[in-house]
């Protein structure tokens, strides 16, 4: 494994790019499970559960 420190200009934007585009990933993802907690709580008429969207 390089360290970062030694990695040129393309590398560090690629290893940048890359990591741009798992966050894209992770936030779709993310979006996709809370419509789904929103339908599975309409499904159970669940509505009073506070929800923060922070894993708690």
């Amino acid at each position: 494994m390089v360290q970062i420190d030694k990695m040129n200009k393309e590398e560090l934007l690629e290893i940048i790019r890359i990591k741009d585009e798992l966050l894209k990933e992770l936030r779709e993802e993310i979006d996709a499970y809370r419509e789904l907690v929103e339908e599975l709580q309409g499904k159970l008429d669940i509505k009073d559960i506070m929800y923060s969207g922070n894993g708690d």
